[in-house]
């Protein structure tokens, strides 16, 4: 009897059918995978960190100042919080610190979006490199504008860089990124994205020029430091 005869198309779609089913089935093993053993003390480990930043850092007073509105907790369901303005004579500006257990909440918050969604207009947006946590580092810095109650210009300055455990990728990890691209990235890794991420603002109620910013930042890296530092460690 004469053996039944395969049509070409089947010898090239069964294989392409089987690879195909072999990924959608990898990627749903890892589509939600249970949170890394020892999270919750990284996480309180990190909010004890950021908690125990200095209200005195080189010649700067630090004061406690309202944190985020409800609906952006919500949002973010942050590990911690840390709004804090610092003033020295005519020197003054404000900290922001926000650690997210899940690295993409992130996303959702950011000065290009958050800023604008609260009056202000974005003017421009360029990277500097400062000197902080041990190396040379970019930061993005943004600045806003709006009209006030009186027809004035109100401007602001917010320098913003990310950190972001190095646990979930080869070593060595980058720790420190200067925009989303690497917090989207990071991301895409399901159990580095478990670990969360940390977003530093400093903001200034004016139109600061960098050289400011860079001078404020790295005298006000000491204060920094150990949250990076934290955060990065991540479980290892």
């Amino acid at each position: 009897m004469s053996r039944k005869q395969i049509h070409p198309a089947f010898r090239v779609a069964v294989p392409l059918v089987s690879a195909s089913l072999l990924s959608v089935l990898l990627a749903l093993g890892t589509l939600n995978p249970s949170p890394p053993q020892g999270v919750d003390v990284y996480f309180e480990t990190v909010a004890r960190t950021i908690d125990k930043m200095p209200y005195r850092v080189d010649k700067w007073i630090g004061t406690d100042l309202n944190t985020a509105p409800p609906q952006v907790l919500e949002t973010l369901k942050p590990t911690r919080v840390l709004h804090r303005g610092y003033t020295a004579q005519q020197d003054r500006f404000r900290v922001v610190v926000v650690h997210c257990p899940d690295v993409r909440d992130m996303q959702g918050h950011y000065p290009a979006r958050c800023y604008p969604a609260t009056g202000w207009t974005e003017s421009n947006h360029e990277t500097i490199t400062a000197h902080f946590a041990g190396a040379d580092h970019d930061v993005t810095v943004y600045r806003f504008e709006q009209l006030g109650d009186f027809g004035e210009h109100i401007k602001m300055t917010v320098a913003v860089f990310f950190a972001l455990p190095t646990t979930g990728k080869p070593q060595p990890a980058q720790a420190i990124y200067a925009d989303l691209d690497g917090v989207r990235n990071a991301s895409a890794n399901r159990r580095r994205n478990l670990l969360g991420s940390a977003q530093l603002q400093i903001i200034f109620d004016s139109d600061k020029p960098n050289e400011d910013v860079i001078r404020v930042l790295e005298q006000f890296a000491p204060a920094l430091d150990p949250v990076i530092q934290t955060v990065a460690e991540g479980l290892s």
